[in-house]
């Protein structure tokens, strides 16, 4: 049997949904994953090819700062998770994580807190997704008119299972997060800076989520539900994140290691977790704040008005009514504006054929997206895609 090696080495975050899409995709085509829980040789992946019969390899380069040596594995196929910038694949397959649209969701959720003071914590060691959620997360509250500070440590800790432990950055921090302007909206880099965010909090006094709320990355529940109070969460699309490596890597095999030609692809984020750092939607209809939770689930999964109204203990029409109150949009309108968002993410991120798009975005039929996509754009999907890949290119260049 054909066998797919999944690299994942120790001292990296082990993501079991990345893992479930890649299996999910091996088994429709009778091919088997083998998990390496191990440091790359290139004796080690010599020895492993040959005992396991392995077409290609996916390797987690998530929490890697230096490009990873791929003449390692020679002819084999090999598709990295998360490379980091500057990394020469070869063939040239990756999938990484879109750090620029979760920050855009995190700017989304905490401005409809209704505060206008906003805050970014970056990872403690430098890294290139940390820099992009702080540059793209300030920019959106800027140009909505709020305020974003960022927090900056005079010397960088030193990092203890992923966590920052100096003395000297926990002070920093309880000292930029006591001098926020209340109430703030801060956004943690990832789930464990979020934690060292909210224990800081503690110490201060703040009131989480009254006088500060914090949205964190990657919905590691090991890491969010320890938290006091419980972290909420930016949750990634890990699974097709893994369907999308199964997915590059086959293909290259099936063309004896030739990469396909969109081989570097992206997957964004999927939902946002509710928990007790953040209220939801910042809105005092609790009713309405579970059905907005409902929406930016299952918005793109044919969800209708109606079974968004049923979250209310009240008749259909005062139910729209109380939506509308609490949120400014009718429920509808919300479903349309996650849809619009799914939409545009895809275009922008992924080659997906666009008469299977409407598969993704919660419409019965390809027609039915296009009329709603020009409608509300005024373009084409055809034409956003375009555009969004040369404005892509252009920023590559710079």
């Amino acid at each position: 049997m054909d066998t797919i090696l999944y690299f994942q080495p120790p001292q990296q975050p082990y993501v079991p949904a990345k893992l479930a899409g890649v299996r999910e995709i091996a088994s429709r085509r009778g091919t088997h994953v083998q998990v390496v829980l191990q440091n790359l040789t290139a004796k080690l992946i010599a020895e492993l090819s040959e005992f396991w019969n392995a077409i290609g390899a996916i390797v987690e380069c998530a929490t890697r700062t230096t490009p990873l040596d791929t003449t390692m594995f020679g002819a084999l196929p090999v598709v990295l998770f998360s490379p980091p910038p500057g990394q020469r694949v070869a063939p040239a397959l990756s999938v990484s994580h879109d750090s620029a649209a979760t920050a855009r969701v995190a700017a989304r959720e905490l401005l409809s807190t209704g505060f206008s003071n906003f805050a970014f914590v970056p990872a403690p060691e430098p890294n290139y997704w940390s820099r992009t959620r702080e540059r793209v997360f300030s920019e959106t509250i800027r140009k909505h008119g709020g305020t974003c500070a960022i927090f900056r440590a005079d010397s960088p800790p030193e990092i203890l299972d992923g966590e920052p432990s100096s003395i000297e950055w926990q002070t920093e921090l309880r000292r930029f997060l006591r001098e926020l302007p209340k109430p703030c909206g801060v956004f943690a880099a990832n789930d464990v800076v979020g934690e060292t965010v909210l224990k800081a909090a503690r110490f201060e006094g703040i009131s989480v989520p009254d006088e500060m709320a914090v949205l964190g990355v990657d919905n590691d529940e090991r890491v969010c539900n320890r938290c006091e109070p419980l972290l909420t969460s930016i949750d990634p699309d890990f699974r097709r994140a893994g369907m999308l490596a199964a997915e590059l890597l086959l293909e290259a095999a099936a063309k004896g290691g030739t990469p396909p030609a969109a081989g570097r692809l992206h997957f964004g984020p999927l939902r946002v977790v509710y928990r007790e750092s953040m209220r939801t939607g910042g809105l005092s209809d609790k009713r309405a704040a579970e059905a907005l939770a409902l929406i930016r689930r299952d918005a793109c999964a044919g969800l209708r008005a109606e079974r968004v109204a049923a979250v209310f203990p009240c008749s259909r029409r005062l139910a729209f009514a109380r939506f509308r109150k609490a949120t400014g949009h009718t429920i509808l309108e919300e479903i349309h504006a996650v849809q619009l968002e799914t939409a545009k993410r895809l275009l922008e991120t992924t080659d997906i054929p666009l008469k299977a798009l409407s598969d993704f975005c919660g419409f019965e039929d390809p027609n039915s997206l296009r009329k709603f996509f020009r409608r509300e754009t005024g373009e084409t999907l055809r034409a956003w895609r375009q555009a969004s890949r040369k404005s892509g290119a252009l920023r590559g260049r710079r």
